[in-house]
């Protein structure tokens, strides 16, 4: 009895942990990453120059949020963008296709502002 028991409390950890942590965006696999150089808080968007893009054509890109993006500023959630974060460090998780204009244009799942 104690070794179903024992048995069933790994199989029941095993299985919070693979749920946990499936299709959750962690810091490391960002699809964008770097510094806030402009908010249009009437469109609810920001502009971030990348780090170290692929492609150079990627340099800056702007990412605008829509009702199911999460954004955290500081640890905190929030629902838009502010001038405030200018010139802090962005995270950020796509969530479908990057379009080509000039500079390309990108819809948040994740934001993650310092």
């Amino acid at each position: 009895m104690a070794k179903l028991v024992s048995g069933l409390t790994l199989v029941l950890l095993l299985l919070v942990a693979g749920c946990s942590s499936q299709n959750e965006p962690t810091q490391s696999d960002a699809d964008v990453s770097g510094t806030i150089t402009e908010v249009n808080e009437q469109d609810n968007q920001i502009l971030i120059e990348q780090d170290n893009p692929d492609d150079p054509a990627m340099k800056q890109i702007w990412i605008s949020q829509d009702e199911d993006s999460e954004i955290v500023i500081g640890g905190s959630a929030e629902s838009k963008f502010a001038n405030s974060i200018i010139n802090k460090k962005a995270e950020v998780w796509i969530k479908n296709l990057i379009a080509q204009s000039s500079p390309p244009q990108a819809l948040a799942e994740k934001v993650i502002i310092e």
